[in-house]
């Protein structure tokens, strides 16, 4: 793999990971329509930086779930990290279940385009739902595992996990902000379990021939998805969800157009 193709990809990465758009589905187009082969241990980096990123940016929230376990001397104190457990459950134990028939029969440009338009749409239909809780500390551990069996449904290529738990955050009142941080926050015990999984699939001795490529999109993917975060938080309850929901509906249909 070449520098400029690693680039790509990891900037694809790093922009379509927390937003309502499916990763999954541009690195699948990209990658087909041009021919590229992101090896293993690159997807490893790539998950790497983002999840690095996401943690980062919440790290006041995770050094509060330290700090909560060190001063009561319980793991059950902390109302966040009983929601990170209870939301990461389901997709974890399906994925385990399920990956090589999704590897098998899923990862197809047909899928993609089908579940790019239909949870588009299922993202407009949220936007509709009332708000009557727009701050975190309102979010229910009840919240997190709903978020968490919906979440279950972005094992399927196109189907965006930060587009389908923000959807289910809205339809159970969450403000667009609200939200958009529950689900980010519930990506980080997800693209851990991802990122172990695609590791120790790894052959050791590839590692460290392909160190410097790897470590390379590892920097890169964190560095446009710790940005794509900031900007998103900060101004998703201005800007709405239909810019996302418009470009899934019209990438979706344009990639039908072109497979069919």
């Amino acid at each position: 793999m070449s520098y400029i193709e690693a680039l790509l990809l990891s900037v694809i990465q790093g922009l379509t990971e927390f937003l309502p758009i499916s990763s999954s589905a541009h690195l699948i187009i990209v990658s087909e329509f041009l021919g590229l082969s992101p090896d293993l241990f690159f997807d490893v980096s790539l998950h790497l930086g983002t999840l690095i990123a996401v943690a980062f940016y919440f790290r006041s929230d995770l050094f509060g779930i330290l700090i909560s376990i060190i001063k009561s001397r319980s793991i059950l104190e902390s109302k966040l990290l009983k929601q990170l457990f209870v939301s990461c459950l389901p997709t974890l134990l399906l994925g385990f279940l399920l990956v090589d028939f999704i590897d098998t029969y899923l990862r197809t440009s047909f899928i993609v385009a089908f579940t790019t338009i239909a949870f588009g749409l299922v993202l407009l239909l949220a936007t509709y739902k009332k708000t009557y809780r727009t701050n975190f500390e309102e979010t229910t551990i009840t919240d997190a595992f709903i978020m968490g069996l919906v979440q279950t449904l972005s094992l399927i290529p196109g189907v965006s996990r930060s587009g389908v738990t923000i959807s289910a955050g809205l339809f159970l009142g969450l403000d667009n902000k609200t939200a958009s941080r529950m689900s980010f926050l519930m990506s980080i015990p997800t693209i851990s379990a991802i990122a172990i999984y695609l590791l120790i699939k790894t052959d050791s001795a590839y590692l460290v021939e392909n160190f410097e490529i790897n470590l390379f999109g590892l920097f890169v993917s964190f560095l446009i998805a710790y940005f794509t975060i900031d900007i998103f938080i900060r101004f998703i309850n201005k800007i709405g969800f239909l810019p996302f929901i418009i470009y899934r509906i019209l990438l979706g249909t344009a990639l039908l157009l072109i497979i069919v």
